[in-house]
């Protein structure tokens, strides 16, 4: 089965490792073709604690290749998706999944009519370490969720994962990305501002209160209940990946946009449509923004 990974950072090397060494036919789509040659000439690597290993799938620079994968797994930032979509639109690959955080590209997917598309939630922890190098920094689950088409039409990939790295098939697509939302905003906009890695979000008692705080503000604004649960899966995601640097905490620290809008932003808008106040999510979302520049 051909599967191609367009976006090769953290999560998409993640994927790209862990799919090729269960004997996928993967292909990397690659920014720069020197990425490309790179992956090509060394493999993907991938650690784990004081192992590492690598894979060699096929790499190719994304604006010199031809989509025709039988599944393509889309991991670029959310805020570079859009531009992207013609490119998709026009491919051979009938079925792709998304793999971005936010909920702000969700109008982008279920406008795919001619595509089998579904959304990806990854509760792992990666951090990328080189060009073609990533460090598997907590182990935990992939989700997906079918937005068009049916769970058949993606069935076959579900082979291609493992139990170090297992695929979750959810039932309600938008619930699935509605709790990746509320975890992301409970999580990475606080490290990002307190440069801080996600376990010290409940080591640390006042980080953590504001955490708590974020999640009553985000559960008002999106109309959600079950305080308890979502709670737990923010503190299970905090523990699961403890020594994780956050991608907005990196891409802060790198000088790079954040994914601000497609989380804070979205939470402030269902907010305002609501007519609900959200003072530390507006804080939050201000700071990032601030921080960007």
């Amino acid at each position: 089965m051909k599967i191609g990974i367009i976006g090769s950072g953290a999560i998409g090397l993640l994927f790209g490792y862990y799919l090729q060494k269960a004997s996928a036919q993967v292909t990397m789509y690659t920014r720069t073709t020197e990425q490309a040659v790179q992956i090509r000439d060394k493999g993907v690597v991938c650690k784990r604690g004081d192992q590492e290993d690598a894979v060699f799938p096929d790499a190719q620079a994304l604006d010199e290749a031809v989509l025709t994968d039988d599944y393509l797994f889309v991991a670029v930032k959310q805020y570079q998706l859009e531009s992207l979509l013609p490119c998709l639109h026009n491919s051979a690959s009938k079925n792709i999944v998304f793999l971005q955080n936010g909920m702000s590209h969700l109008s982008f997917i279920q406008e795919m009519s001619d595509k089998n598309t579904a959304v990806g939630i990854v509760e792992h922890g990666a951090k990328k370490e080189g060009a073609a190098v990533v460090r598997h920094t907590g182990l935990g689950v992939a989700k997906l969720g079918v937005v068009n088409g049916t769970k058949q039409d993606f069935q076959p990939v579900f082979s291609f994962f493992s139990s170090v790295f297992p695929l979750l098939e959810e039932e309600d697509w938008r619930e699935t990305a509605t709790y990746k939302l509320i975890i992301n905003a409970c999580i990475n906009p606080l490290t990002a501002l307190y440069k801080v890695k996600n376990g010290e979000l409940l080591e640390n008692e006042h980080f953590q209160e504001v955490m708590k705080q974020t999640l009553l503000e985000t559960l008002g604004a999106l109309g959600e209940t079950d305080e308890e649960g979502h709670w737990d899966r923010v503190c299970k995601v905090c523990r699961n990946t403890s020594a994780n640097q956050s991608s907005m905490l990196t891409d802060i620290l790198h000088k790079r946009p954040t994914e601000a809008d497609a989380i804070l932003g979205y939470i402030l808008k269902e907010a305002y449509r609501r007519n609900i106040q959200t003072p530390i999510i507006s804080f939050l979302y201000q700071s990032i923004k601030g921080l960007e520049r």
